[in-house]
């Protein structure tokens, strides 16, 4: 597809309703969004920001918002969930973020992280569909992640949604590629079905079952 034909680009903007009632615009994050990444980290609780972050994270530093948000949009892209505040500022709610793997380009890793207020209102699961959506545009097919190999738990549950993608085991953690559910740009967010192994994997991310090992490397190896 080319980029000209692309759903998700800078123009991208959808205005939803949660399950609660509550309106919000999805959008490309924006060199702009900064400060709403800065407010956003201080609304996730610290249990959130570990199993985000796997570390006790309390602030972002000036190259990691600058990583965060100033992307080509090709190899990474990350998909904002805003809503208007009632002092008229804009209030950052969830991010649905995917990075193309440099060794293997049909292979991305992916995250999506909603700030605890925004939880169990089906915002992550449909930032979870677009973002499935603005990869396999960009030629990505597959989302990877690890899961430590001494969570044993964690594995068995992984095993259960995929036991053909699971890979051996390598330093401790046991690689898991799926492949992206069909779903277009457009779908509704009650697609669970057709979402599948992929959005099950991807949940384990927010359990900390999972990393995104590499995507974090990206930031540097900094993040505390």
């Amino acid at each position: 597809m080319t980029q000209d034909s692309r759903h998700f680009d800078e123009d991208y903007g959808e205005r939803t309703t949660l399950t609660d009632g509550s309106e919000v615009l999805l959008r490309l994050v924006r060199p702009a969004d900064k400060q709403l990444l800065v407010r956003g980290l201080e609304q996730l609780s610290g249990p959130s920001r570990y199993r985000r972050f796997f570390t006790t994270k309390d602030h972002f530093t000036g190259t990691e918002l600058a990583y965060l948000t100033e992307f080509d949009g090709q190899d990474h892209l990350a998909i904002g969930a805003v809503r208007e505040a009632p002092d008229g500022e804009l209030e950052g709610l969830g991010v649905a973020r995917f990075v193309r793997s440099k060794d293997t380009p049909e292979v991305a890793e992916a995250a999506v992280a909603v700030v605890d207020q925004m939880h169990r209102k089906g915002l992550g699961r449909l930032l979870f569909v677009r973002l499935v959506a603005a990869a396999a545009e960009r030629g990505i097919t597959q989302f990877r992640a690890e899961v430590l190999a001494d969570n044993q738990a964690m594995l068995q549950l992984a095993d259960q949604l995929a036991p053909n993608e699971i890979s051996a085991t390598e330093d401790d953690v046991v690689t898991c590629t799926m492949p992206l559910p069909e779903v277009s740009a457009t779908d509704s967010p009650d697609t669970e079905r057709r979402l599948g192994s992929t959005y099950g994997l991807l949940s384990l991310v927010g359990k900390q079952a999972v990393r995104v090992r590499h995507m974090i490397e990206a930031l540097g190896g900094r993040l505390h």
